[in-house]
């Protein structure tokens, strides 16, 4: 009994293993895509004939920087999807890194008269959490490394 055990276990850790690399290809997959569709939102905001303004606008500017963030978002999902089918853990440090970048994208397109001002405390309790569970790690990483 216990050797058809070990061997589910096995089986079921090599799926595992096969179905993390094929959503880190898709992911791949998708971030490359993103970073043409920058390229190619980029470039038709930039020489766009129809507008007076030389190079880009306010609102153009505020949707390619989010642009740029979501792709750093998935650099980071990447990354975590990554060190997971290596060494088979999930680094809480790059999650909450997800997370901190996620939270700092909403809070950068923010449109201040859109929302409560308790939804906006809210989203400042949640930046807060966020560093200061990231700081946490670190230092406890560090006295880990120290001793």
């Amino acid at each position: 009994m216990s050797k058809s055990i070990e061997k589910a276990v096995s089986s079921i850790h090599t799926a595992k293993k096969w179905m993390s690399f094929i959503v880190l290809v898709l992911m791949t997959i998708i971030v490359a895509i993103a970073i043409v569709e920058l390229g190619i939102l980029l470039y038709l905001d930039l020489f766009d004939s129809t507008d007076d303004v030389l190079f880009l606008e306010i609102d153009e500017l505020f949707r390619i920087f989010g642009f740029f963030f979501i792709i750093l978002i998935g650099f980071e999902l990447i990354e975590t999807v990554e060190m997971y089918f290596k060494d088979n853990i999930i680094h809480a440090e790059v999650v909450l890194l997800v997370a901190v970048i996620a939270v700092s994208r909403k809070v950068i397109l923010l449109d201040l008269e859109k929302y409560d001002p308790i939804a906006i405390i809210g989203l400042g309790i949640i930046i807060t959490a966020l560093g200061a569970c990231y700081w946490l790690i670190k230092v406890s990483f560090r006295g880990k490394n120290s001793s």
